[in-house]
């Protein structure tokens, strides 16, 4: 018994033919919502290396030239190399789109969602549909028909988005893409969406879901090391020129020597070839070359976000805020010279980036933190943070700088916030010794009334003669008894008045010393009050773990002093 489904014919060819990573796209979840553009051969965001010489400044020019606007996400890029010796920016991009579309037999209605974008550079067309039917068929176009002649081509599913790729060698070459698929793709690594091998080589591609490629991956069994794919830049093999490959090439007749860049050389051509990259003793983009390799976009991912996490923790710390309108106008004023301070800083951090970059990860973050404590060091004092999280804002480097070789070398030294700050620590040093001088005098003279208070000793006489006087018998007449008896008691009265007095006049010196003191220490707490507010204000302006500590114990002692009043 026979079925008739819906649907196109296909050859048995066609059911094993390799489609790019279309499988990855289907075991993929979902688009995710956050993230950046794919890491295949359609990165919309790459960022050009900064180079020193001028082999980098041609390879910027080249990944420049290759990137393409921004298409949505979640739709499926396929990805059409024409062959044949057809040139897109000769030809017209909507002459090529056209007969792809005539090829693809796609009626109109089901194109609204659609979009085909050239990339010059590389001579390819990349189609972004929503539709998976739209996908295959698009996938399913190997000739297409431009001004009545026939060209080949060749289409592939590029990665999805928010993925990336890994490296695995030593994979046997009996194994097909079925047994690779499934030694890789399995539970055991829940990341790996997709794997296929490059050419007739050993070395097996894995696409993983996420930013970040395992260390290792099991293949089957057999624990693999696995490592970040590296993209090369485009050389073509048969004109010599940077930016597209062999089997898109649209000028193959007009050909440059690698090493010399001589036009059309013959077959006894000689030189002393030169690296157009890198500027070695080589051809080139050849293996012997260094920067041939682009960043992957997974790195440049890592770093933008290091960069943008330092920056927001910086701008989270709480600035410095002045008291008085003179310190709002030193801060603004010193706002010039640290954006200078900060702006080298920044550069010896780009320096030590770079250096990394092409070293490891470990290596580049050492060098990041080496940089940073030795700008620290050479800035004379702790920098405040709101003029840091300015400073990290303003401390790329300008166009200006870029053409005059770098930013201008600033010395560094203390703003004018921290002379301010400086001053009004030494002014409540002084006043925390006069304050301590005062207190010293103070409690001498306390020791004084005190010694004063306690009774002085007294004569003798005075007290027998005040407590028991008696009849003193003398031998005589009664003329002279009598007479002795009546001056003797004038005497007695007078020194027992004049101690009254002396004792009184004591008792109104000390009452008058003790309300001074009284007075006085009154006066002492309401200092030490607007002495402690201002204190507090101080401190919040000046650095953490920056206060006088010999202030607090004086404070504490007169505390203790006036408790005991």
């Amino acid at each position: 018994m026979e079925y008739r489904v819906v649907g196109d014919d296909i050859t048995p060819e066609e059911i094993t033919e390799d489609r790019g990573w279309q499988s990855a796209g289907a075991r993929k979840a979902g688009a995710r919502s956050a993230g950046a553009n794919p890491n295949g051969t359609n990165s919309t965001t790459s960022e050009a290396p900064r180079g020193r010489n001028g082999g980098n400044n041609i390879k910027t020019r080249i990944l420049r030239a290759g990137r393409m606007p921004q298409l949505p996400r979640e739709d499926t890029k396929i990805v059409i190399r024409p062959r044949g010796g057809l040139s897109i920016v000769k030809t017209g991009s909507t002459v090529v789109a056209d007969a792809i579309l005539a090829a693809t037999s796609i009626c109109t209605e089901d194109l609204r969602g659609d979009t085909l974008c050239p990339n010059v550079q590389q001579n390819i067309m990349v189609a972004s549909t929503p539709r998976r039917e739209n996908a295959d068929r698009y996938l399913r176009v190997r000739q297409i028909v431009v001004l009545g002649r026939s060209y080949e081509v060749s289409a592939y599913e590029a990665a999805p988005h928010s993925t990336c790729k890994g490296v695995i060698r030593g994979i046997p070459l009996v194994d097909g893409p079925d047994v690779i698929d499934n030694k890789l793709v399995n539970e055991r690594n829940p990341l790996a969406l997709a794997a296929k091998r490059i050419g007739s080589t050993g070395t097996v591609i894995v696409a993983f879901d996420g930013h970040r490629v395992p260390n290792f991956v099991r293949y089957g069994p057999t624990l693999v090391r696995c490592s970040l794919y590296r993209k090369k830049i485009d050389i073509c093999y048969a004109c010599g020129r940077l930016g597209h490959r062999a089997d898109v090439c649209p000028s193959p007749g007009d050909v440059v020597c690698r090493g010399c860049g001589a036009s059309n050389p013959d077959s006894q051509h000689q030189c002393t070839p030169k690296c157009r990259l890198c500027g070695g003793q080589h051809l080139t983009a050849d293996k012997d070359c260094k920067q041939r390799f682009q960043i992957p976009y997974v790195v440049r991912r890592r770093r933008w976000e290091k960069s943008r996490a330092t920056g927001q923790d910086q701008a989270e710390a709480p600035p410095s805020h002045p008291t008085d309108g003179q310190n709002f106008r030193q801060s603004r004023g010193s706002e010039g010279p640290s954006r200078s301070h900060f702006r080298s800083r920044s550069r010896s951090r780009g320096r030590s980036r770079s250096r990394g970059g092409s070293r490891g990860g470990g290596r580049r973050y050492k060098s990041g933190s080496r940089s940073r404590s030795r700008s620290r060091s050479t800035g004379g004092q702790q920098q405040p943070t709101g003029v840091s999280a300015r400073s990290k804002k303003t401390g790329s480097l300008t166009w200006a700088d870029t053409v005059r070789g770098g930013p201008p070398e600033v010395v560094s030294g203390s703003l004018p916030e921290h002379a301010e700050s400086a001053r009004e620590i030494a002014q409540l040093k002084s006043e925390d010794a006069k304050m301590r001088e005062t207190i010293n005098r103070l409690m001498s003279e306390i020791d004084e009334i005190k010694n004063a208070r306690s009774p002085p000793p007294q004569p003798a006489n005075a007290y027998t003669l005040e407590a028991a006087p008696q009849p003193m018998e003398v031998h005589g007449s009664e003329e002279g008894s009598s007479s002795s008896n009546g001056q003797s008691a004038p005497k007695k009265r007078a020194v027992a008045y004049e101690q009254d007095g002396v004792a009184n006049r004591v008792k109104s010196e000390l009452r008058d010393t003790l309300s001074a003191l009284s007075e006085s220490i009154k006066q002492l707490g309401e200092n030490f009050a607007q002495l402690q507010v201002t204190l507090a204000a101080q401190n919040d302006r000046v650095s953490k773990g920056r206060g006088n500590t010999n202030t607090v114990a004086t404070m504490a002692r007169f505390y203790v002093f006036q408790q005991s009043w």
